[in-house]
């Protein structure tokens, strides 16, 4: 299974922008750098952090968690997380380790989507 490599992050005036893509690197090493990326997005002050996933074609159940974790602390303070492009097979990723918790994550077909809601 491949692991999650940060390959873009941004700030924008209203929103930080992630775009995620599997890497050969260590899983160990490429969950502490989305840990390290998510926690620079929700500390960022942005009002919505957008993760491009479309280049996924898996997800580790720690990066999972690692997402729903970021939403949970960007709600806190009245933002929100918002995944896009998400390929079928991460989305059943989420569904299953989440199990039920997934609705937290907000999950909508592009960018443009993403941006309606900020």
């Amino acid at each position: 299974m491949s692991t999650i490599m940060i390959i873009y992050s941004e700030p924008f005036l209203t929103s930080y922008l992630l775009a995620l893509a599997p890497t050969a690197t260590a899983k160990a090493a490429a969950e502490t750098e989305l840990a390290d990326q998510l926690a620079r997005a929700c500390h960022s002050g942005k009002p919505a952090v957008w993760v491009d996933c479309r280049l996924l074609t898996t997800l580790s159940t720690t990066a999972a968690w690692l997402l729903w974790a970021c939403q949970q602390r960007l709600q806190r303070r009245h933002a929100r997380l918002v995944l896009y492009r998400v390929p079928a097979a991460v989305a059943r990723t989420l569904r299953r380790t989440l199990a039920g918790k997934e609705a937290d994550l907000l999950i909508v077909p592009t960018l443009d989507d993403a941006a309606a809601l900020a």
